[in-house]
Protein backbone atom coordinates (compact mmCIF):
# COMPACT_ATOMS: atom_id res chain seq x y z
CA UNK A 1 0.00 0.00 0.00
CA UNK A 2 2.80 2.32 0.93
CA UNK A 3 4.72 1.58 -2.25
CA UNK A 4 1.60 2.10 -4.28
CA UNK A 5 1.01 5.51 -2.70
CA UNK A 6 4.58 6.49 -3.42
CA UNK A 7 4.21 5.37 -7.03
CA UNK A 8 1.05 7.49 -7.45
CA UNK A 9 2.66 10.50 -5.88
CA UNK A 10 5.64 10.17 -8.17
CA UNK A 11 3.39 9.89 -11.21
CA UNK A 12 1.43 12.98 -10.22
CA UNK A 13 4.61 14.98 -9.74
CA UNK A 14 5.82 13.83 -13.15
CA UNK A 15 2.60 15.03 -14.76
CA UNK A 16 2.92 18.40 -13.05
CA UNK A 17 6.50 18.73 -14.33
CA UNK A 18 5.29 17.79 -17.80
CA UNK A 19 2.58 20.48 -17.71
CA UNK A 20 5.08 23.09 -16.57
CA UNK A 21 7.64 22.09 -19.18
CA UNK A 22 5.25 22.25 -22.14
CA UNK A 23 4.65 26.03 -22.01
CA UNK A 24 8.37 26.67 -21.66
CA UNK A 25 9.12 24.50 -24.65
CA UNK A 26 6.49 26.29 -26.68
CA UNK A 27 7.97 29.70 -25.82
CA UNK A 28 11.45 28.47 -26.70
CA UNK A 29 10.19 27.17 -30.02
CA UNK A 30 8.53 30.52 -30.76
CA UNK A 31 11.72 32.45 -29.93
CA UNK A 32 13.73 30.09 -32.14
CA UNK A 33 11.29 30.63 -35.00
CA UNK A 34 11.50 34.42 -34.69
CA UNK A 35 15.26 34.31 -34.68
CA UNK A 36 15.28 32.16 -37.79
CA UNK A 37 12.89 34.50 -39.58
CA UNK A 38 15.01 37.52 -38.67
CA UNK A 39 18.18 35.98 -40.06
CA UNK A 40 16.47 34.95 -43.26
CA UNK A 41 14.91 38.44 -43.93
CA UNK A 42 18.03 40.58 -43.37
CA UNK A 43 18.31 41.63 -47.04
CA UNK A 44 14.72 42.88 -47.24
CA UNK A 45 15.14 44.93 -44.07
CA UNK A 46 18.29 46.74 -45.44
CA UNK A 47 16.49 47.58 -48.65
CA UNK A 48 13.58 49.17 -46.82
CA UNK A 49 15.92 51.25 -44.69
CA UNK A 50 17.66 52.50 -47.79
CA UNK A 51 14.41 53.35 -49.54
CA UNK A 52 13.25 55.43 -46.57
CA UNK A 53 16.01 58.02 -47.24
CA UNK A 54 14.79 61.06 -49.25
CA UNK A 55 15.71 60.93 -52.96
CA UNK A 56 18.59 63.11 -54.10
CA UNK A 57 17.56 66.47 -55.58
CA UNK A 58 17.73 66.72 -59.35
CA UNK A 59 18.40 69.76 -61.54
CA UNK A 60 14.83 69.64 -62.83
CA UNK A 61 13.44 70.55 -59.40
CA UNK A 62 15.56 73.72 -58.98
CA UNK A 63 13.70 77.04 -59.53
CA UNK A 64 14.60 78.86 -62.76
CA UNK A 65 17.37 81.45 -62.37
CA UNK A 66 16.32 85.07 -62.59
CA UNK A 67 18.15 88.01 -64.19
CA UNK A 68 19.63 85.98 -67.02
CA UNK A 69 21.19 87.90 -69.86
CA UNK A 70 18.48 86.72 -72.24
CA UNK A 71 15.86 88.56 -70.15
CA UNK A 72 17.87 91.78 -69.72
CA UNK A 73 16.34 94.98 -71.05
CA UNK A 74 18.36 96.25 -74.02
CA UNK A 75 20.31 99.46 -73.39
CA UNK A 76 18.69 102.63 -74.64
CA UNK A 77 20.39 104.06 -77.71
CA UNK A 78 19.94 107.46 -79.25
CA UNK A 79 18.69 107.14 -82.81
CA UNK A 80 21.00 108.54 -85.42
CA UNK A 81 19.89 111.48 -87.51
CA UNK A 82 18.47 110.45 -90.89
CA UNK A 83 20.97 110.48 -93.71
CA UNK A 84 21.15 113.80 -95.52
CA UNK A 85 19.76 115.91 -92.64
CA UNK A 86 21.99 118.94 -92.01
CA UNK A 87 22.41 120.25 -88.47
CA UNK A 88 23.04 123.86 -87.57
CA UNK A 89 26.30 123.05 -85.79
CA UNK A 90 27.82 120.98 -88.59
CA UNK A 91 26.20 121.78 -91.92
CA UNK A 92 24.58 125.22 -91.81
CA UNK A 93 27.18 127.42 -90.11
CA UNK A 94 28.48 130.22 -92.32
CA UNK A 95 32.15 129.88 -93.15
CA UNK A 96 34.59 132.49 -94.45
CA UNK A 97 34.00 131.02 -97.94
CA UNK A 98 30.31 132.00 -97.65
CA UNK A 99 30.84 135.56 -96.41
CA UNK A 100 32.01 139.03 -97.33
CA UNK A 101 32.90 141.39 -94.43
CA UNK A 102 32.53 145.20 -94.46
CA UNK A 103 32.70 147.98 -91.85
CA UNK A 104 30.13 150.78 -91.75
CA UNK A 105 30.67 154.36 -90.56
CA UNK A 106 30.72 155.13 -86.87
CA UNK A 107 27.42 156.29 -85.34
CA UNK A 108 28.13 158.60 -82.36
CA UNK A 109 25.55 159.40 -79.69
CA UNK A 110 25.93 160.66 -76.11
CA UNK A 111 29.63 160.00 -76.18
CA UNK A 112 29.22 156.39 -77.42
CA UNK A 113 30.30 155.32 -80.91
CA UNK A 114 29.09 152.17 -82.68
CA UNK A 115 30.55 150.77 -85.91
CA UNK A 116 28.44 148.12 -87.69
CA UNK A 117 30.56 145.13 -88.72
CA UNK A 118 28.58 143.45 -91.51
CA UNK A 119 28.69 139.87 -92.81
CA UNK A 120 27.01 139.29 -96.19
CA UNK A 121 26.15 135.78 -97.39
CA UNK A 122 27.65 135.58 -100.87
CA UNK A 123 26.92 131.86 -101.33
CA UNK A 124 23.94 130.25 -103.08
CA UNK A 125 22.66 128.52 -99.91
CA UNK A 126 21.32 129.61 -96.52
CA UNK A 127 23.76 129.51 -93.62
CA UNK A 128 23.73 130.40 -89.91
CA UNK A 129 25.69 132.79 -87.69
CA UNK A 130 25.30 132.58 -83.91
CA UNK A 131 27.21 134.40 -81.21
CA UNK A 132 30.16 136.77 -81.13
CA UNK A 133 32.84 137.32 -83.74
CA UNK A 134 36.42 137.61 -82.55
CA UNK A 135 37.82 141.04 -83.49
CA UNK A 136 41.25 142.65 -83.20
CA UNK A 137 43.07 145.63 -84.81
CA UNK A 138 46.30 145.11 -86.75
CA UNK A 139 49.08 147.39 -87.95
CA UNK A 140 50.76 147.05 -91.32
CA UNK A 141 53.73 145.30 -89.72
CA UNK A 142 51.48 142.65 -88.18
CA UNK A 143 51.54 144.00 -84.64
CA UNK A 144 48.31 144.34 -82.65
CA UNK A 145 46.82 147.68 -81.66
CA UNK A 146 45.38 147.71 -78.15
CA UNK A 147 43.62 144.50 -77.08
CA UNK A 148 41.08 142.25 -78.83
CA UNK A 149 37.47 143.37 -78.51
CA UNK A 150 35.63 142.25 -75.38
CA UNK A 151 32.17 140.70 -75.57
CA UNK A 152 29.23 142.95 -74.82
CA UNK A 153 25.66 141.82 -74.09
CA UNK A 154 23.95 138.46 -74.52
CA UNK A 155 24.79 135.82 -77.11
CA UNK A 156 21.34 136.11 -78.66
CA UNK A 157 19.73 133.72 -81.07
CA UNK A 158 20.96 132.18 -84.29
CA UNK A 159 20.71 134.32 -87.43
CA UNK A 160 19.86 132.47 -90.64
CA UNK A 161 21.23 134.18 -93.69
CA UNK A 162 19.76 133.48 -97.09
CA UNK A 163 21.84 134.26 -100.18
CA UNK A 164 22.61 138.01 -100.27
CA UNK A 165 21.35 138.62 -96.70
CA UNK A 166 23.36 140.58 -94.08
CA UNK A 167 24.00 140.11 -90.36
CA UNK A 168 25.66 142.76 -88.19
CA UNK A 169 27.76 142.84 -85.03
CA UNK A 170 28.27 146.27 -83.39
CA UNK A 171 31.74 147.48 -82.42
CA UNK A 172 31.51 149.81 -79.41
CA UNK A 173 33.96 152.55 -78.40
CA UNK A 174 33.84 156.10 -76.96
CA UNK A 175 34.19 159.60 -78.35
CA UNK A 176 37.53 161.17 -77.69
CA UNK A 177 37.51 163.06 -74.38
CA UNK A 178 34.66 161.13 -72.77
CA UNK A 179 37.08 159.02 -70.74
CA UNK A 180 40.47 160.67 -70.84
CA UNK A 181 41.93 162.22 -73.98
CA UNK A 182 43.86 159.27 -75.38
CA UNK A 183 42.93 157.11 -78.36
CA UNK A 184 44.61 154.06 -79.80
CA UNK A 185 46.87 154.31 -82.79
CA UNK A 186 44.86 154.15 -86.02
CA UNK A 187 44.90 150.55 -87.25
CA UNK A 188 45.69 149.39 -90.77
CA UNK A 189 43.46 146.31 -90.74
CA UNK A 190 40.56 144.88 -88.80
CA UNK A 191 40.83 141.11 -88.32
CA UNK A 192 37.68 139.16 -87.48
CA UNK A 193 36.75 135.51 -86.92
CA UNK A 194 33.07 134.88 -87.79
CA UNK A 195 31.17 133.16 -84.94
CA UNK A 196 32.25 129.53 -84.63
CA UNK A 197 35.02 129.86 -87.22
CA UNK A 198 38.74 129.15 -86.84
CA UNK A 199 39.50 131.09 -90.02
CA UNK A 200 39.82 134.87 -90.05
CA UNK A 201 38.83 137.62 -92.46
CA UNK A 202 40.48 141.06 -92.76
CA UNK A 203 39.51 144.47 -94.15
CA UNK A 204 40.94 147.98 -94.23
CA UNK A 205 40.10 149.85 -91.02
CA UNK A 206 41.80 153.29 -91.25
CA UNK A 207 38.50 155.04 -90.36
CA UNK A 208 38.09 153.13 -87.07
CA UNK A 209 39.13 155.20 -84.06
CA UNK A 210 39.12 153.64 -80.58
CA UNK A 211 39.22 155.99 -77.60
CA UNK A 212 38.84 155.86 -73.82
CA UNK A 213 40.15 152.28 -73.65
CA UNK A 214 36.70 151.02 -74.74
CA UNK A 215 36.61 148.37 -77.47
CA UNK A 216 33.77 145.80 -77.33
CA UNK A 217 31.76 143.74 -79.81
CA UNK A 218 28.16 142.52 -79.58
CA UNK A 219 26.64 139.30 -80.90
CA UNK A 220 25.48 139.08 -84.51
CA UNK A 221 21.88 140.09 -85.14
Amino acid sequence: MRSTSLHRASGAAGRRRTRRTAPVAAVAAAVLALGTAGCGGGGASDTAAGSSSPPAATGSTSPPATGSSSAATPAHTTPAAPSGVRTEAAGDRCTVADLKMTLGRGDPGAGQVYYPLRFTNTSSHTCVLHGFPGVSLIQGDGSTTGTPAGREGARGGAVRLGPGRIAEADLHTLNQGVRGGSCWRTPTLLKAYPPGSKDAMTLAASRLVVCGGMFDVGAVH
